[in-house]
């Protein structure tokens, strides 16, 4: 997917499911949702946890990509100073939660668990917990950008050098089995927030992945800084169509090698220099 403005930003995503998925005969848990409108972006990807007590997190993540772009759309015109962007998009974040909060229960009262689900799968306990997902999303609104997340997953910003960075702080209680989630008796305990001047650092591009795409690589410590820069200098050389074209096919070899869903969204200036 695609979409852009002359002078604003473009985005670009893509999401394959992994192999293990396909063995197991789970549909796809990773979800992802972009909008841009001129010089403003958004994009959002969710990854549902997809053990069996979250038996609905496939539809857990794609609520979550629909309530994280709609709350961020609507706080866009206001990311206007720096000084204020934390505290507004920090408030979006709340929103998003109870937005999602919203949607899982329309859901629930519209496809109602089965006997089996609320006994041996737990919904009776936790009717929240079979939409069990993570959530990363980034705006921009000229030259301000913001970055949230829930959970894990990788949040990389990459400026006109092409040299990478992580905009966000680590999560304290990601420990490469458990991760934070939306189903947290407190999500935004979890929270992690960022506010750049994309005009002060030069950034060009961001991007945002589930933890399925780094997950499967050997250069644990530097695949993302690889990734940043390899998509600056292809958005260069070959043109924003070609990496679009191409995006379906690097997400491919990492969802079939690690086995699990690989899903990527791009913020880039659409008139990268």
């Amino acid at each position: 997917m695609t979409a852009g403005a002359p002078g604003g930003w473009t985005t670009l995503s893509g999401s394959r499911i992994g192999s293990v998925h396909v063995r197991d005969g789970l549909p796809i848990q990773d979800a992802v949702l972009t909008w841009s409108e001129g010089d403003a972006a958004v994009v959002a990807v969710a990854d549902g946890h997809g053990h069996r007590l979250h038996f609905r997190s496939d539809t857990g993540a794609a609520l979550a990509a629909v309530s994280a772009v709609e709350e961020l759309r609507r706080v866009v015109p206001r990311l206007t100073d720096p000084a204020t962007a934390d505290e507004i998009v920090t408030a979006a974040a709340a929103s998003i939660v109870e937005t999602w909060r919203t949607k899982v229960a329309h859901h629930r009262e519209a496809n109602p668990f089965s006997e089996a689900e609320l006994t041996t799968g737990g919904a009776a306990d936790d009717p929240l917990r079979p939409y069990g997902t993570t959530l990363l999303a980034a705006a921009v609104a000229g030259d301000l950008m913001v970055f949230l997340q829930i959970g894990d997953g990788d949040t990389v910003m990459v400026d006109a050098r092409g040299e990478a960075s992580r905009p966000l702080p680590d999560d304290p209680d990601l420990d490469g089995v458990r991760t934070s989630s939306l189903v947290q008796p407190d999500p935004l305990r979890s929270l992690r927030v960022s506010v750049v001047d994309a005009r002060v650092e030069e950034i060009v591009l961001a991007f945002l992945c589930s933890d399925g795409f780094g997950g499967s690589r050997v250069d644990a410590d530097g695949w993302w800084r690889q990734t940043g820069q390899q998509l600056v200098d292809f958005g260069r050389s070959r043109g924003l169509d070609w990496v679009r074209d191409q995006l379906p096919e690097w997400l491919e070899e990492p969802a079939q090698v690690g086995g699990d869903d690989t899903t990527m969204a791009i913020l880039v200036r659409t008139h990268l220099s």
